[in-house]
Protein backbone atom coordinates (compact mmCIF):
# COMPACT_ATOMS: atom_id res chain seq x y z
CA UNK A 1 0.00 0.00 0.00
CA UNK A 2 1.30 3.11 -1.12
CA UNK A 3 2.38 6.34 1.32
CA UNK A 4 -1.25 8.45 -0.07
CA UNK A 5 -3.12 5.63 0.47
CA UNK A 6 -1.87 4.64 4.16
CA UNK A 7 -2.50 8.87 4.80
CA UNK A 8 -5.91 8.29 3.54
CA UNK A 9 -7.01 5.60 5.11
CA UNK A 10 -5.48 7.29 9.00
CA UNK A 11 -7.50 10.24 7.62
CA UNK A 12 -10.54 8.58 7.26
CA UNK A 13 -10.62 6.16 10.45
CA UNK A 14 -9.96 9.46 12.52
CA UNK A 15 -12.81 10.92 10.94
CA UNK A 16 -15.09 7.95 11.18
CA UNK A 17 -14.31 8.61 14.77
CA UNK A 18 -15.37 11.93 15.19
CA UNK A 19 -18.95 11.26 14.09
CA UNK A 20 -21.58 12.32 16.31
CA UNK A 21 -24.50 10.60 17.06
CA UNK A 22 -28.06 11.53 15.67
CA UNK A 23 -29.85 14.72 16.97
CA UNK A 24 -33.01 13.55 18.37
CA UNK A 25 -35.57 16.38 18.04
CA UNK A 26 -35.74 18.41 21.16
CA UNK A 27 -39.00 20.98 23.22
CA UNK A 28 -38.81 24.00 20.86
CA UNK A 29 -39.04 26.23 23.49
CA UNK A 30 -35.54 24.66 24.39
CA UNK A 31 -33.93 24.23 21.03
CA UNK A 32 -31.72 26.97 21.10
CA UNK A 33 -30.90 27.38 24.59
CA UNK A 34 -27.38 28.27 24.90
CA UNK A 35 -26.97 29.48 21.19
CA UNK A 36 -26.69 32.75 19.72
CA UNK A 37 -28.29 34.56 16.58
CA UNK A 38 -26.81 37.30 14.51
CA UNK A 39 -29.17 38.53 12.16
CA UNK A 40 -28.45 41.42 9.46
CA UNK A 41 -31.31 43.41 8.58
CA UNK A 42 -32.58 42.30 11.73
CA UNK A 43 -35.61 45.29 11.70
CA UNK A 44 -37.17 44.40 8.33
CA UNK A 45 -40.03 42.23 8.71
CA UNK A 46 -38.99 38.96 8.10
CA UNK A 47 -35.46 39.38 10.24
CA UNK A 48 -37.53 40.54 12.81
CA UNK A 49 -39.93 37.68 12.90
CA UNK A 50 -36.78 35.43 12.51
CA UNK A 51 -35.46 36.95 15.79
CA UNK A 52 -38.55 36.89 17.81
CA UNK A 53 -38.83 33.04 16.90
CA UNK A 54 -35.61 31.83 18.14
CA UNK A 55 -35.90 34.11 20.80
CA UNK A 56 -38.71 32.51 21.54
CA UNK A 57 -36.90 29.24 21.58
CA UNK A 58 -34.15 30.29 24.00
CA UNK A 59 -31.99 31.81 21.75
CA UNK A 60 -29.39 35.16 22.59
CA UNK A 61 -30.27 37.59 19.81
CA UNK A 62 -27.86 39.97 17.79
CA UNK A 63 -30.00 42.02 16.05
CA UNK A 64 -28.16 43.88 13.10
CA UNK A 65 -29.64 46.85 11.35
CA UNK A 66 -29.40 50.35 9.91
CA UNK A 67 -32.03 51.71 11.59
CA UNK A 68 -30.74 53.16 14.89
CA UNK A 69 -34.67 53.83 16.15
CA UNK A 70 -36.14 50.69 15.40
CA UNK A 71 -32.64 49.00 16.96
CA UNK A 72 -33.58 50.58 19.84
CA UNK A 73 -37.42 50.29 20.30
CA UNK A 74 -37.10 46.38 19.98
CA UNK A 75 -33.92 46.32 22.59
CA UNK A 76 -35.89 47.94 25.49
CA UNK A 77 -38.90 45.27 24.55
CA UNK A 78 -36.49 42.61 25.28
CA UNK A 79 -34.74 41.33 27.95
CA UNK A 80 -31.37 42.90 28.19
CA UNK A 81 -29.51 39.57 29.22
CA UNK A 82 -30.75 37.90 25.61
CA UNK A 83 -30.79 40.08 23.50
CA UNK A 84 -28.52 42.66 21.80
CA UNK A 85 -28.95 45.11 19.24
CA UNK A 86 -26.25 46.31 17.22
CA UNK A 87 -26.01 49.36 14.36
CA UNK A 88 -24.61 47.15 11.04
CA UNK A 89 -24.72 48.21 7.47
CA UNK A 90 -24.39 45.97 4.59
CA UNK A 91 -21.78 48.38 2.31
CA UNK A 92 -19.15 49.03 4.91
CA UNK A 93 -17.23 46.32 4.79
CA UNK A 94 -14.66 46.89 6.53
CA UNK A 95 -16.49 47.04 9.65
CA UNK A 96 -17.60 43.84 9.47
CA UNK A 97 -15.01 41.84 11.67
CA UNK A 98 -14.79 44.40 14.37
CA UNK A 99 -19.18 43.73 14.62
CA UNK A 100 -18.85 40.02 14.56
CA UNK A 101 -16.13 40.53 17.68
CA UNK A 102 -18.28 42.90 19.64
CA UNK A 103 -21.49 40.57 18.81
CA UNK A 104 -19.05 37.75 20.27
CA UNK A 105 -17.44 39.06 22.96
CA UNK A 106 -21.34 40.04 24.40
CA UNK A 107 -22.50 37.02 24.34
CA UNK A 108 -19.24 34.70 24.35
CA UNK A 109 -19.93 33.17 21.38
CA UNK A 110 -21.70 33.08 17.83
CA UNK A 111 -23.81 30.02 17.14
CA UNK A 112 -25.59 31.18 13.77
CA UNK A 113 -25.31 33.84 11.16
CA UNK A 114 -28.71 34.90 9.37
CA UNK A 115 -27.82 37.30 6.51
CA UNK A 116 -31.58 38.92 6.13
CA UNK A 117 -30.69 42.15 4.73
CA UNK A 118 -31.63 43.24 1.31
CA UNK A 119 -33.30 45.83 -0.72
CA UNK A 120 -35.55 46.07 -4.44
CA UNK A 121 -34.90 47.59 -7.43
CA UNK A 122 -36.57 51.16 -7.27
CA UNK A 123 -38.00 52.24 -10.62
CA UNK A 124 -38.24 49.35 -12.48
CA UNK A 125 -37.75 49.79 -16.16
CA UNK A 126 -35.48 47.37 -17.88
CA UNK A 127 -34.75 49.77 -20.54
CA UNK A 128 -33.88 52.40 -18.06
CA UNK A 129 -31.75 50.84 -15.32
CA UNK A 130 -28.85 52.70 -14.13
CA UNK A 131 -25.17 51.82 -13.57
CA UNK A 132 -26.19 53.31 -10.28
CA UNK A 133 -29.03 51.67 -9.02
CA UNK A 134 -27.43 48.18 -10.28
CA UNK A 135 -24.40 48.88 -8.15
CA UNK A 136 -26.92 49.97 -4.87
CA UNK A 137 -28.72 46.60 -5.27
CA UNK A 138 -25.84 44.31 -5.87
CA UNK A 139 -23.56 45.78 -2.89
CA UNK A 140 -25.94 44.99 -0.30
CA UNK A 141 -28.08 42.15 -1.36
CA UNK A 142 -24.87 40.14 -2.74
CA UNK A 143 -21.51 41.52 -2.26
CA UNK A 144 -22.55 42.81 1.57
CA UNK A 145 -24.01 39.39 2.06
CA UNK A 146 -20.79 37.60 0.57
CA UNK A 147 -18.17 39.38 3.10
CA UNK A 148 -20.81 38.79 5.92
CA UNK A 149 -20.63 35.33 5.60
CA UNK A 150 -16.89 35.36 4.90
CA UNK A 151 -15.65 37.60 8.27
CA UNK A 152 -18.22 35.10 9.76
CA UNK A 153 -16.81 32.18 8.64
CA UNK A 154 -13.34 33.03 9.42
CA UNK A 155 -14.40 34.03 12.94
CA UNK A 156 -15.84 30.04 13.19
CA UNK A 157 -13.35 28.65 11.80
CA UNK A 158 -10.50 30.51 14.36
CA UNK A 159 -12.26 30.21 16.79
CA UNK A 160 -13.00 26.58 16.10
CA UNK A 161 -16.85 27.13 16.73
CA UNK A 162 -19.52 24.86 14.81
CA UNK A 163 -22.65 25.99 13.34
CA UNK A 164 -24.88 27.45 10.64
CA UNK A 165 -25.52 30.33 7.98
CA UNK A 166 -28.64 30.92 6.62
CA UNK A 167 -29.25 33.63 3.79
CA UNK A 168 -32.71 35.14 3.15
CA UNK A 169 -32.90 35.12 -0.66
CA UNK A 170 -36.11 35.00 -3.19
CA UNK A 171 -38.34 33.06 -5.18
CA UNK A 172 -37.16 35.40 -8.06
CA UNK A 173 -33.78 33.64 -7.68
CA UNK A 174 -35.14 31.09 -9.54
CA UNK A 175 -37.08 33.06 -12.33
CA UNK A 176 -35.53 35.13 -15.26
CA UNK A 177 -33.45 38.01 -14.05
CA UNK A 178 -33.55 41.13 -15.86
CA UNK A 179 -33.78 43.53 -13.19
CA UNK A 180 -30.65 43.91 -10.07
CA UNK A 181 -32.95 42.16 -7.71
CA UNK A 182 -33.58 39.22 -9.70
CA UNK A 183 -29.55 38.98 -10.79
CA UNK A 184 -28.83 39.21 -7.12
CA UNK A 185 -31.17 36.14 -6.03
CA UNK A 186 -29.34 34.57 -8.56
CA UNK A 187 -26.05 35.12 -7.26
CA UNK A 188 -27.15 33.93 -3.47
CA UNK A 189 -28.12 30.46 -4.97
CA UNK A 190 -24.43 30.22 -6.15
CA UNK A 191 -23.26 31.71 -2.74
CA UNK A 192 -25.07 28.92 -0.76
CA UNK A 193 -23.63 26.06 -2.50
CA UNK A 194 -20.33 27.71 -3.09
CA UNK A 195 -20.21 28.31 0.89
CA UNK A 196 -21.49 24.83 1.73
CA UNK A 197 -18.71 23.28 -0.20
CA UNK A 198 -16.13 25.45 1.53
CA UNK A 199 -17.36 25.17 4.87
CA UNK A 200 -19.25 21.93 5.62
CA UNK A 201 -15.41 20.49 6.48
CA UNK A 202 -15.61 23.04 9.05
CA UNK A 203 -18.94 22.02 10.59
CA UNK A 204 -20.40 24.95 9.63
CA UNK A 205 -24.19 24.51 7.41
CA UNK A 206 -25.12 26.76 4.89
CA UNK A 207 -28.36 27.12 3.33
CA UNK A 208 -31.09 29.57 2.43
CA UNK A 209 -34.55 30.05 2.31
CA UNK A 210 -36.47 31.71 -1.13
CA UNK A 211 -39.49 33.55 0.26
CA UNK A 212 -42.11 34.60 -2.37
CA UNK A 213 -43.71 38.26 -2.14
CA UNK A 214 -44.30 38.83 1.90
CA UNK A 215 -46.41 40.62 3.88
CA UNK A 216 -43.70 43.27 5.21
CA UNK A 217 -42.92 46.99 4.25
CA UNK A 218 -40.31 46.21 2.10
CA UNK A 219 -43.18 46.25 -0.20
CA UNK A 220 -45.61 48.74 1.57
CA UNK A 221 -47.55 45.90 3.11
CA UNK A 222 -49.04 47.43 6.37
CA UNK A 223 -50.71 45.69 9.73
CA UNK A 224 -54.29 44.96 8.47
CA UNK A 225 -53.66 44.94 4.74
CA UNK A 226 -55.34 42.24 2.59
CA UNK A 227 -52.70 39.58 1.89
CA UNK A 228 -54.56 38.59 -1.33
CA UNK A 229 -52.47 38.73 -4.34
CA UNK A 230 -52.23 37.10 -8.02
CA UNK A 231 -48.45 36.72 -7.43
CA UNK A 232 -48.92 33.04 -7.20
CA UNK A 233 -51.33 30.51 -7.71
CA UNK A 234 -52.45 30.12 -3.78
CA UNK A 235 -53.55 33.56 -4.15
CA UNK A 236 -51.66 35.24 -0.80
CA UNK A 237 -48.38 36.51 0.32
CA UNK A 238 -46.32 34.78 2.52
CA UNK A 239 -46.37 36.07 5.87
CA UNK A 240 -42.92 36.65 8.09
CA UNK A 241 -43.79 33.65 10.81
CA UNK A 242 -44.25 31.04 8.13
CA UNK A 243 -40.73 31.97 6.81
CA UNK A 244 -39.26 32.70 10.86
CA UNK A 245 -40.58 28.76 11.19
CA UNK A 246 -38.76 27.41 8.53
CA UNK A 247 -35.54 29.19 9.62
CA UNK A 248 -35.21 27.96 12.73
CA UNK A 249 -35.65 24.60 11.43
CA UNK A 250 -32.97 25.50 9.13
CA UNK A 251 -30.20 26.90 11.40
CA UNK A 252 -31.09 24.20 14.26
CA UNK A 253 -29.46 20.72 14.71
CA UNK A 254 -31.91 19.01 13.53
CA UNK A 255 -31.68 20.19 10.48
CA UNK A 256 -27.37 19.30 9.97
CA UNK A 257 -28.41 16.62 6.81
CA UNK A 258 -30.11 19.60 4.98
CA UNK A 259 -26.57 21.87 3.00
CA UNK A 260 -26.29 23.63 0.12
CA UNK A 261 -29.97 23.95 -0.13
CA UNK A 262 -32.28 26.85 -1.19
CA UNK A 263 -35.49 26.19 0.04
CA UNK A 264 -38.73 28.31 -1.63
CA UNK A 265 -41.61 28.89 0.63
CA UNK A 266 -43.46 30.83 -2.28
CA UNK A 267 -46.90 28.91 -3.03
CA UNK A 268 -45.13 27.73 -6.15
CA UNK A 269 -43.31 30.60 -7.37
CA UNK A 270 -39.67 29.85 -8.54
CA UNK A 271 -40.87 26.25 -8.82
CA UNK A 272 -44.31 25.36 -10.83
CA UNK A 273 -44.77 28.71 -11.11
CA UNK A 274 -42.21 30.73 -13.33
CA UNK A 275 -43.24 34.17 -14.88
Amino acid sequence: MGIKKIAKSILRISKEREIVPIIHPIQSDQLFNGKTAMITGGTGGIGNAISETLYSQGANIVLCGTNTKKLKELQNNHDDSRYFSLEFNSVEINTFQEKIITASKRFDGIDILICSAGVHTENVDFWKMTPEEYDRVLDINLKGTFFTCLEFSKYMRDNKRKGHILLISSSRGSEPAWSPYGVSKWGLKGITEGFAMMLLPYGINVNAIAPGSTATSLIGFHEGDSIFTFENHANRMIMPDEVASLAAYLVSDTSNMITGETIHISGGRGIIDIR
